[in-house]
């Protein structure tokens, strides 16, 4: 069982850094296609290698509202819904929790949308009322991507400045000066005919600590920039980005390598 598991995650992985790649090409083709050809048939070349790859893409995200639907569901009941639930994490509070089932549901919307498109992305059907269901669907990904990064930003907001409420900070200390003192050493080297001399020695844990944070700080940062990227590509098809198919393919570019980079990392570790 295991094994099955292990494997099961990491065809997702895969799956995932696959999707990525794509969609790397894609914005790269489209940036070609508008600012890289200089002939009809260079342009048609760029233009079906970007659509081409979008409907690959497609294919790898057609069931991904389940996954969507389930993640808010499950962070409703476990911290939302009224009833005996088991408590939160320290590191979880409504607003964060909030803000992660109104990003998933409004991502589970985008994508339950545009999967009544994709035959007509297919070219198989041609429905009257296809381009608008994509058009909503866009927006649902606009306001998913719009939440996401104000998700990103609160985190990365109470991790540089949670401590803050400690009641250490209450009593008018500073608390993050004071966990500092607690966790350092000190040790008094004497030698003969010289001043003694004190080194500080902080231990390993509290090393470990701020590594982890650190890595945090840079995943969030990471996160939001790739986010903010995104977001361009739904608001400039909806019009609400006043933006040409050169920035938003860059944009996208941008999003695809932090993304993806991501990926690759936790499939060959």
């Amino acid at each position: 069982m295991p094994n099955m598991l292990n494997s099961l995650a990491r065809y997702t992985n895969d799956a995932a850094g696959i999707e990525k790649s794509l969609k790397f090409i894609q914005s790269f083709s489209q940036v070609a296609e508008n600012a890289v050809a200089s002939t009809p048939k260079e342009v048609l070349l760029w233009k079906t290698a970007k659509e081409q790859t979008n409907l690959a893409r497609r294919y790898f995200r057609l069931f991904k509202w389940i996954d969507s639907w389930t993640t808010a569901y499950n962070q409703y009941h476990t911290h939302l819904a009224p009833g005996p639930v088991a408590k939160p994490p320290s590191d979880v509070d409504n607003i964060k929790v909030v803000l992660t089932v109104a990003k998933f549901s409004l991502l589970g919307m985008y994508l339950f949308l545009e999967m009544f498109t994709l035959t007509d992305a297919m070219q198989i059907t041609k429905t009257s009322w296809g381009p608008t269901i994509q058009l909503e669907a866009l927006k649902f990904w606009f306001y998913s991507l719009a939440v996401s990064v104000v998700l990103g930003v609160y985190e990365l907001v109470v991790l540089e400045f949670g401590s803050s409420a400690s009641p250490a900070h209450a009593n008018g200390t500073n608390s993050s000066h004071v966990e500092e003192k607690a966790s350092q050493a000190t040790i008094t080297v004497k030698s003969a005919g010289k001043e003694s001399t004190t080194v500080v020695v902080q231990p390993k844990s509290t090393l470990v600590a701020r590594d982890l944070r650190a890595m945090k700080r840079q995943k969030l940062v990471k996160q939001i920039v790739a986010d903010s990227c995104d977001l361009l590509i739904p608001g400039a098809v909806v019009g609400w980005v006043p933006l040409g198919p050169v920035p938003v393919g860059v944009a996208g570019s941008i999003s695809a390598v932090l993304g993806g980079s991501d990926v690759w990392a936790r499939v060959n570790p």
